[in-house]
C-alpha cells in the first residue's frame, strides 16, 4: 500500500502513522472511499465486507463476533447453503417497491360531489313543484321551465361526476389493498431472509470454528471460543483473532498497543497494518 500525507509518503505492508497528524477516522475513511484528499491519500486493495467489522481496531473496540466470523469465512471463499435463496429473496424484495397509498383526496372528492348533487336534486324537485304550481294556476311557465331544464342538466353532470369520483375512490381502495398486501409480503420475505442469514452465519461460523480457536490462541490477549461464533474475553482480542482468521487485503487500522511494532502486527495478523 501507499500512504500520502501532506508532507510524507509511506509504502509497505506495515506503516506507522502515530507521529503524523492524522485522525483514525480519516484513515479508515480514506481506505474505504475512492475520494481523494489533499490531507491524506491511501492506495490499497479494496476492502472486503469483513473490513466493516475489523478494519478499525482500538482498545475496547466492539465487534459482533458471529457476523464477523461469518464474514471472515466468506473472505476465505466459503459459501453457505442458504446463499442462493437469500439472493432470490433480495431480488424479490427489490421488486416490491411499496409506496404509501392515500385515498383521502378521493374520499374528499366523493363527499364534495355528492353534497353538490344532493343540493341540486333538492333544487330540481323544488323547481318541478314550482312549474307544476304555475301550470295549475294558468300562469306563464316558460321561465320556470327554463330554470328547471338548466338545473336538470347540471344535476345530470353532477351525477356523472359523482359516479366518476366513486369509481376513482374504488380504484384507489384497490391500490391501497394491493399496497397493503405487498407490505405484508415484503415483511414475510424480509423475515425469511433475516432468518436465513442467521442460519448462514451459524453455518459459516461452524466451518471455521477450529481456525478461529487457533487464531484466538495466536493473537496477544486472552479469550476462548466456547461455541462456534461466540467469544469469551475482551473484544479487542476477538477483533484481532477475526482479522488473523480472515483474508484481509485492505489495511487494518490499529489504535491499540497489542504489538511492539506495526511489523509485528503484520506478521501476527497476516494483513497490512496502519498503526495510528
Amino acid at each position: 500500500m501507499k500512504v500520502k500525507t501532506r508532507e510524507k509518503t509511506f509504502r509497505g505492508r506495515a506503516i506507522d502513522l502515530r507521529e503524523e497528524s492524522v485522525a483514525a477516522a480519516d484513515v479508515v475513511a480514506a481506505i474505504r472511499s475512492d475520494a481523494e484528499s489533499s490531507a491524506l491519500d491511501i492506495e490499497c486493495a479494496d476492502p472486503h465486507p469483513v473490513h466493516d467489522y475489523v478494519g478499525y481496531i482500538e482498545s475496547g473496540t466492539s465487534v459482533r463476533v458471529r457476523a464477523a466470523v461469518a464474514a471472515a469465512a466468506r473472505s476465505l471463499g466459503m459459501d453457505a447453503p442458504q446463499d442462493e435463496e437469500i439472493a432470490n429473496l433480495e431480488v424479490s424484495l427489490r421488486s416490491l417497491d411499496v409506496e404509501a397509498v392515500s385515498i383521502r383526496s378521493e374520499r374528499r372528492r366523493v363527499a364534495e360531489v355528492s353534497g353538490s348533487e344532493t343540493e341540486l336534486r333538492e333544487e330540481v324537485a323544488a323547481l318541478r313543484g314550482r312549474v307544476q304550481a304555475i301550470r295549475d294556476s294558468g300562469g306563464y311557465v316558460e321561465d320556470a321551465e327554463s330554470k328547471l331544464r338548466s338545473a336538470t342538466r347540471e344535476l345530470a353532470e353532477r351525477e356523472t361526476e359523482r359516479i366518476a369520483a366513486e369509481q376513482a375512490l374504488e380504484a384507489a381502495r384497490k391500490r391501497q389493498r394491493s399496497a397493503r398486501n405487498d407490505r405484508e409480503r415484503r415483511l414475510r420475505l424480509r423475515d425469511r431472509k433475516e432468518n436465513l442469514e442467521r442460519t448462514a452465519r451459524d453455518y459459516l461460523a461452524r466451518q471455521v470454528h477450529a481456525r478461529f480457536v487457533a487464531a484466538v490462541e495466536a493473537v496477544p490477549g486472552r479469550g476462548r471460543v466456547p461455541e462456534p461464533g461466540t467469544f469469551e474475553g475482551d473484544s479487542t482480542s476477538a477483533a484481532l483473532a477475526i482479522t488473523r482468521l480472515a483474508r484481509v487485503r485492505a489495511p487494518v487500522v490499529l489504535a491499540c498497543e497489542r504489538f511492539e511494532t506495526p511489523g509485528a502486527a503484520v506478521d501476527c495478523l497476516n494483513a497490512p497494518v496502519l498503526q495510528v
